[in-house]
């Protein structure tokens, strides 16, 4: 792969994982007040498919994400995170992506797995 390639992926990897759940967070906030406030109500909002499938597809976005951090590792796989730039510092940025996707990716089943359990519209 070209240095231009990795690059590309480096930063998507890096970033596309942490876009995706800030997405998913907003808009599935925007779901919840659609379908409790008195204006949104007549919409029929059903809020567990919209939060399913914004999660579900928050979720596959932070795994692709990942994966274009472990292509970029399989690509820098001759250099150390200690090289020289830029490869030195491809390495040590798909890395940390790994890392922060593999993060990413819990965080949105986990919300996902809490916002289909919960009961929404709830006073208290």
């Amino acid at each position: 792969m070209t240095i231009r390639r990795l690059e590309f992926l480096q930063w998507a990897g890096l970033f596309a994982g942490a876009a995706a759940w800030a997405a998913a967070h907003v808009l599935g906030y925007g779901v919840t007040l659609a379908e409790c406030n008195v204006a949104g109500s007549r919409w029929g909002i059903s809020h567990d498919a919209w939060e399913g499938t914004l999660l579900a597809v928050a979720a596959a976005l932070a795994l692709l994400a990942g994966l274009a951090a472990v292509a970029v590792l399989v690509g820098t796989h001759t250099a150390s995170y200690e090289s020289d730039p830029p490869t030195g510092r491809i390495r040590f940025f798909a890395i940390a992506a790994a890392v922060a996707n593999f993060l990413f990716f819990v965080v949105l089943l986990l919300d996902l797995a809490g916002t289909l359990s919960a009961a929404v519209c709830r006073q208290g």
